[in-house]
């Protein structure tokens, strides 16, 4: 296996895909795999072991396996949830188990996605995160703001950083001497700061349009995706959408979502497929049988766009979390990914 510099440990699609994205404009190359780790050569590495919907001990031991896989990466970096989601501490123990390294930083702020650390304490636009609407969250509600809780009892050299801007995490990394000992932890937020940190001169990014329409798929059922999607009225677009009420079969509503997404993909009609939520695209791209992808972009900070093989010819592939952004932003994905109105028109 080739060098890689930066290993990506996630417990779902979106969080592989939004830790690695940051690396590209820094002249890196980033491939996510699902479940196992790329074939296809890559600067960055990043396994989405699908630990987010397993049971702890099962999630535990996915993530040490897919740890010890990458172990000898220059940069071993774990994802959190920056609202503390999921197996957070039997995960973060399992991979420093792994991973060989002496050191821990836990760094789970995205400032620019209104998540902060003050004190050691995790807010969500201002609310400290076990007070606001995740403590409710219908999978994986949160429990604890404080982030020593989810610190392992066997790294005895763990950091917190605190940070309230990107460039109080920028700062933090950049100045933390031997990066390659530790095992770095948090959400795109510290990816920036490690992209900017060890990234290398390189060409412009630029992503290519899709030759297509643009499926947009709304997987999840918070209101903020729905509210976007209701401002999507280009003849560009064609949107399939989940209730806006979580339902008790919730999987069967994705699986038949996903299988209808398919459908559709396999027409020719679509040269872009937008998801929101993770679980939304790997239930898709199981369907079309994409193991791996390679990344191209962003259409907006933490909302990755990639390329996905579909019937031997390629599709653009763009994710975005289910509450993340303003009303407008799957419209101006949809603008990013498809082809402008005076080159449809030629």
């Amino acid at each position: 296996m080739n060098t890689i510099s930066v290993a990506i440990i996630a417990d779902d699609l979106s969080s592989a895909a939004d830790a690695a994205a940051p690396f590209l404009p820094k002249g890196l190359t980033a491939r996510v795999g699902r479940k196992l780790v790329p074939l296809e050569p890559s600067d960055v590495v990043a396994v989405d072991v699908g630990s987010r919907s397993m049971p702890e001990p099962d999630a535990a031991s996915a993530v040490r396996v897919a740890t010890a896989a990458l172990n000898r990466a220059q940069i071993v970096f774990k994802t959190v949830d920056s609202t503390l989601r999921g197996h957070a501490k039997a995960e973060i123990s399992a991979a420093f188990e792994a991973s060989g390294r002496s050191r821990l930083i836990f760094a789970p702020a995205f400032p620019a996605a209104g998540r902060v650390t003050v004190n050691g304490i995790q807010y969500v636009d201002s609310t400290p995160v076990h007070l606001s609407h995740y403590r409710k969250d219908p999978v994986n509600p949160v429990s604890t703001s404080r982030l020593s809780d989810l610190l392992p009892a066997n790294a005895t050299q763990a950091i917190v950083f605190d940070a309230q801007s990107q460039e109080d995490l920028n700062r933090q990394v950049r100045e933390f001497s031997e990066p390659e000992t530790a095992l770095w932890v948090g959400s795109p937020g510290l990816a920036l700061a490690l992209a900017a940190r060890i990234g290398r001169p390189g060409r412009r990014v630029s992503m290519s349009r899709a030759s297509g329409q643009c499926l947009v798929v709304v997987g999840s059922a918070n209101p903020v995706s729905h509210r976007q999607a209701a401002k999507l009225n280009s003849n560009a677009t064609v949107v399939l959408k989940a209730p806006e009420k979580r339902l008790a079969n919730h999987d069967r509503v994705l699986s038949d979502l996903a299988d209808k997404a398919v459908v559709a993909l396999r027409s020719g009609r679509f040269g872009a497929l937008l998801a929101t939520g993770g679980d939304t695209m790997d239930a898709i791209l199981d369907r079309i049988g994409a193991p791996s992808f390679k990344l191209c972009g962003e259409f907006a900070p933490g909302c990755p766009v990639g390329q996905a093989e579909i019937d031997g010819r390629t599709l653009l592939i763009g994710m975005k979390a289910g509450g993340f952004g303003d009303e407008d932003t799957l419209r101006q994905a949809v603008d990013t990914l498809t082809p402008r109105k005076q080159d449809q028109a030629s």
